[in-house]
């Protein structure tokens, strides 16, 4: 062990003495790497006409959407290339939802023509808190003017407010004259405060820059870093209470086939900022 130490203080003579601290702030662009795609039946509907059949579909899409990412770091080395690093990391984690049409393909005996209908539901919106990571680095870096850098180690994602609504086509509710006619509702994914998903989530970090020397205690620094956690799960539920009888059948049959929206809070952010020695 004795040998193994003397070997990598020789590799990487100290920056720094052991004991210094190094103060990082930071700031650039965060990118999500989240997308759901949903399809949904809202179920058969009995309309008393033998031989007529229904087919209906719903679909929409959920995608990431990138931000600006803000955050700061304090690392001890207690061995001049390698030290603890301890980072809070902030970013914009934003998404949207598009694609939200509603199918139905009425298909009565010939030779009736079958009667389509396209409902457009328009695009719905999600409203995520900023992800606020907590981790707890080893670092390394290299000596000289210009320096490598790599670090890595646990993350901590506290609990995340996020909410997703979209209208939904609940169901056919009749045929009349040639024309069918579609009941929409208002629907509200959210994480509860005592549903699963809600509480935070332990994750993964790691990262590699360049420190470039600007004085003999500043430095310039750039950094790309990827944040891994496992998913949320977000349960629907209505948004405004359905209107009559039908509609709230209709309601039950939607969300028991509705995909709960299962969002990902990993992302990757590049970076660039000042760092401070003491």
């Amino acid at each position: 062990m004795r040998r193994l130490v003397a070997a990598l203080l020789v590799a990487f003579p100290p920056v720094a003495g052991a004991g210094n601290v190094e103060l990082t702030a930071f700031a650039g662009p965060a990118v999500p790497f989240y997308e759901q795609t949903f399809r949904y039946d809202p179920g058969p509907l009995a309309i008393g006409v033998p031989g007529v059949t229904l087919r209906q579909e719903g679909v929409f899409r959920l995608e990431g959407r990138g931000g600006l990412a803000i955050g700061g770091a304090a690392t001890w080395y207690f061995g001049g290339f390698a030290g603890l690093e301890a980072r809070l990391d902030t970013a914009d984690a934003d998404a949207d939802l598009t694609g939200a049409r509603y199918e139905v393909r009425l298909e009565p005996p010939a030779p009736l023509p079958p009667l389509t209908t396209s409902v457009d539901l328009g695009s719905g919106e999600a409203q995520l808190d900023r992800l606020r990571p907590v981790s707890l680095n080893l670092k390394l870096k290299t000596p000289g003017p210009v320096r490598v850098t790599v670090s890595g180690g646990v993350s901590y994602l506290p609990a995340l407010d996020a909410t997703v609504t979209q209208t939904v086509g609940l169901g056919v509710t009749g045929v009349t004259a040639g024309r069918v006619t579609v009941a929409t509702l208002g629907l509200r994914a959210e994480a509860a405060p005592e549903g699963e998903g809600a509480s935070g989530r332990l994750g993964v970090n790691a990262g590699a820059g360049i420190q470039v020397s600007l004085f003999p205690r500043l430095s310039l620094a750039v950094e790309g870093r990827g944040f891994l956690f496992r998913k949320h799960r977000l349960a629907w539920r209505a948004a405004s209470a359905p209107r009559n009888a039908l509609e709230e059948e209709l309601l039950r049959e939607t969300l028991a086939r509705l995909e709960p929206v299962e969002f990902n809070p990993t992302f990757f952010q590049a970076t660039a900022g000042i760092v401070l020695v003491f």
